[in-house]
């Protein structure tokens, strides 16, 4: 076996990543897998699902990729649209922040190639290139900001519900000092559907374009949207 084909192996086998996402650094993520999903209602940035978080020490990061687990709902086309923007927050207290009116950076996508039947679950793995403004922006240090999706088409973001109230900052896994401090639908704070919930919102960087990283990346050749599909 070539050294490189061992390699992505070993990354697999203990989960760091996927082919994709080999040589990327997680900054964000929920911890535990989904087992449900809710959907979009109305339109503006205030018609969200979001996460709000604060950054680490070193300063200057930019997100590379951003993955979002979906669910297809009613849409059979294969295709649907949204907002991504990164927001500033209106505090910095847990399960309180919320998105603030100040967008400083945002991208509309559109994935391609999703599965064409009702209510199917599946991952949509965003790149830079379907995120030139988000990628661009250089997020400072400690710092809290709000990371939202809006304006989607007739799809669902999948969550896991049933956490204790308060406690669902717990159930996302950090790195690089980064802190998750609220899950919000509709900019309205401390989203709990039943309990606590997280929403399938992962995001970070590529390693070499980690603050204080020396790592290597592989390169990317951008290209349409992937997705993964996932088991209900």
């Amino acid at each position: 076996m070539h050294r490189n084909d061992i390699m992505e192996a070993l990354l697999l086998a203990i989960g760091i990543g996927s082919t994709a996402h080999a040589s990327n650094v997680t900054w964000f993520t929920p911890t535990d897998p989904v087992n449900s999903y809710t959907t979009w209602t109305g339109t503006g940035y205030t018609q969200n699902f979001g996460v709000a978080f604060t950054t680490g020490s070193a300063g200057g990061f930019k997100i590379s990729w951003i993955d979002l687990g979906l669910n297809t709902y009613t849409n059979t086309s294969g295709t649907v649209s949204l907002k991504v923007a990164l927001h500033n927050t209106t505090n910095s207290t847990a399960y309180s922040a919320v998105a603030g009116s100040t967008a400083y950076a945002t991208d509309t996508i559109t994935i391609s190639g999703m599965p064409t039947t009702q209510a199917n679950y599946f991952t949509a793995n965003i790149t830079s290139a379907q995120l030139p403004n988000i990628s661009a922006y250089a997020m400072s240090a400690n710092t809290s900001y709000a990371l939202i999706l809006y304006d989607a088409g007739n799809v669902g973001i999948s969550r896991r519900t049933g956490y204790a109230a308060n406690t669902s900052n717990n159930f996302y896994t950090t790195s690089n000092g980064f802190a998750a401090l609220d899950t919000f639908r509709n900019n309205t704070a401390n989203y709990s559907p039943s309990g606590g919930a997280t929403l399938a919102i992962s995001f970070g960087a590529t390693a070499s374009a980690v603050p204080g990283s020396g790592a290597i990346a592989l390169v990317a050749v951008p290209g349409l949207l992937g997705f993964r599909r996932r088991r209900h």
